[in-house]
């Protein structure tokens, strides 16, 4: 199947009028929403082909999360960086092509009618590099584009794993709201250090993410930090963690 694009006038109509339409979210109106698509000019066929993922649903979105990173990656993973920063492909596709999907983690709030969180959720409400991190599905794809390990034949998905294990959607929005952390040397260099403290026993919280941000922050006025490999990064982070939560092992 080819994804399809919310045209510029239809994704401007779904903002504008949201409070208007917001009753049909509310009741999961597929007649309306098949009725309001089917209108010409409201969608555009992309030549991007892709095989709809099947998501999973569980209960629990600790599990369905990561798992569904997983699948949106693998379905769109020939998605250029430039695509999927657009709002119109995230838009339409959790509008009409993985609607089933937005009804489902959106479940919780459509049924207590929570319009900011709707909102947020299915269209760009701040700015694009934060908004690529809130929406349901477009954090899906972000994630999983920034965790992906290549250079692990055996699990590519080992880092987006760890990242998914705890406090999903607050810690997309934390992590990834640093400038470095939109480089993917970068991103992969602070989860693998993350992941040695992890398995040392280390229980690691979103101080743990804010701090490595702050401090590539600040190094960042001393060094250009995108010249720098993962194993760079990876050995500074865990150095400055050591240091800053007083764990056992510090070398500096």
């Amino acid at each position: 199947m080819k994804i399809k694009f919310l045209s510029e006038d239809t994704l401007q109509d779904l903002r504008v009028n949201f409070e208007t339409y917001k009753t049909n979210y509310y009741k999961k109106d597929d007649a309306w929403f098949d009725a309001y698509f089917k209108e010409e000019g409201r969608l555009i066929e992309s030549k991007i082909e892709f095989e709809k993922p099947v998501f999973n649903d569980d209960e629990n979105y600790m599990v369905s999360d990561f798992e569904n990173v997983k699948v949106i990656y693998e379905a769109l993973k020939h998605l250029t960086v430039s695509q999927a920063t657009q709002e119109r492909l995230w838009a339409g596709l959790s509008h009409v092509q993985m609607r089933d999907f937005s009804y489902y983690r959106l479940e919780k709030d459509l049924d207590k009618k929570n319009d900011n969180r709707i909102f947020s959720a299915l269209f760009y409400k701040y700015n694009v590099k934060r908004s690529i991190f809130i929406h349901i599905i477009a954090r899906l794809w972000w994630v999983g584009y920034m965790t992906y390990d290549e250079n692990n034949k055996q699990n590519p998905y080992w880092l987006t794993e760890f990242f998914c294990s705890a406090d999903f959607s607050a810690r997309a929005v934390v992590f990834f709201s640093s400038n470095f952390t939109s480089n993917r040397a970068i991103t992969k260099g602070i989860l693998k250090a993350l992941i040695t403290l992890r398995d040392e026993g280390v229980a690691i919280k979103r101080d743990h993410f804010v701090e490595a941000n702050k401090y590539l922050n600040i190094s960042g006025g001393a060094m250009v930090l995108d010249l720098l490999e993962e194993d760079d990064v990876r050995e500074m982070i865990e150095k400055r963690l050591r240091k800053v939560f007083s764990l056992e092992g510090v070398s500096i």
